[in-house]
């Protein structure tokens, strides 16, 4: 591992920079003085200060090319994608997204000899349940790209970085299955009441850390693909409930009966190992900053 934290990391092309972590990523790098190139299918209609917004479908080999010979990208992070409830609805259009646009990301890195790539996986791509499989399309899409990321580098010696997290909160998640944590704490922020749609344990990772996470590993080249879990501690959703409570305790969240399935045994080694330690955000005090930023 190489580790060069003095070093420009960009220009940096960020996929999927539109949502909810794209922006987020993006304003931090912007703060530390990296250019920044946001690619999504529309415009931003609220653009981050000072990011560069492409306009791409990543099914484009093309376009994609393109954009990053006139930007002259250093550094990929891919997190543009179908979710869940997408893929389901319409498989065929799903993989196109999540295979191939991950196929022409890593064929860019290959044509413009880029050596950072980050891409997010998922806790979906996991195997489990009597099948040992991933849970759903999503999850096999996801796990799919893990493989061919690990053939890239065995075919190109592209060695990329796959992050897979389960359920990232924060000001602004507020679209998607598990967008439920971030509106039950807006909700009481707002002196609202709120339905949980789901019960059970799963990973609460806050967004600032996530972000740095990837930053962190942005600012490190690795010798060998790597993948991995960002957290292997799990809490439930009544602990979301009193960490809510214990900020405002009149808060109503009612609780749901619908069980959401628990992740796999999960492991982060292979992160830690790489990046080293970082500053883990609890559950309260995440619960503690969106809640804030809410009630601003």
């Amino acid at each position: 591992m190489t580790i060069e934290p003095k070093v420009p990391i960009g220009p940096v092309l960020i996929t999927g920079g539109n949502g909810f972590l794209g922006r987020a990523l993006s304003g931090l790098l912007r703060d530390m003085n990296e250019t920044v190139i946001s690619l999504d299918l529309a415009l931003a209609k609220d653009p981050v200060d000072g990011v560069i917004q492409e306009i791409a479908d990543i099914t484009d080999l093309a376009a994609l090319s393109t954009i990053a010979e006139r930007h002259q990208i250093r550094a990929i992070v891919h997190l543009a994608a179908m979710v869940i409830p997408a893929c389901k609805a319409n498989p065929a259009l799903g993989a196109d997204v999540n295979i191939i646009g991950h196929l022409n990301m890593l064929e860019i890195a290959r044509r413009f000899s880029i050596r950072r790539f980050l891409y997010t996986s998922s806790i979906a791509a996991r195997p489990r349940g009597e099948l040992s499989s991933p849970t759903n399309l999503y999850g096999a899409y996801k796990r799919c790209c893990e493989d061919i990321s690990k053939i890239w580098f065995l075919d190109h010696g592209i060695a990329s970085i796959g992050l897979r997290p389960n359920v990232v909160y924060g000001p602004g998640r507020e679209q998607g299955e598990t967008a439920a944590i971030t509106l039950a704490i807006k909700a009481a922020a707002l002196r609202q009441n709120y339905q949980m749609p789901f019960a059970g344990s799963m990973c609460f990772q806050y967004l600032d850390e996530v972000v740095d996470i990837m930053i962190r590993c942005l600012r490190s080249a690795p010798d060998l693909p790597v993948v991995s879990d960002l957290t292997t501690q799990t809490e439930s959703i009544d602990d979301l409930i009193l960490s809510i409570k214990s900020i405002e305790p009149d808060a109503v969240i009612v609780p749901s009966t619908a069980m959401r399935a628990a992740p796999p045994d999960l492991d982060n080694s292979e992160l830690i190992k790489f990046i080293g330690e970082w500053p883990m955000v609890t559950l309260e005090e995440g619960v503690r900053r969106t809640f804030e930023f809410y009630q601003k």
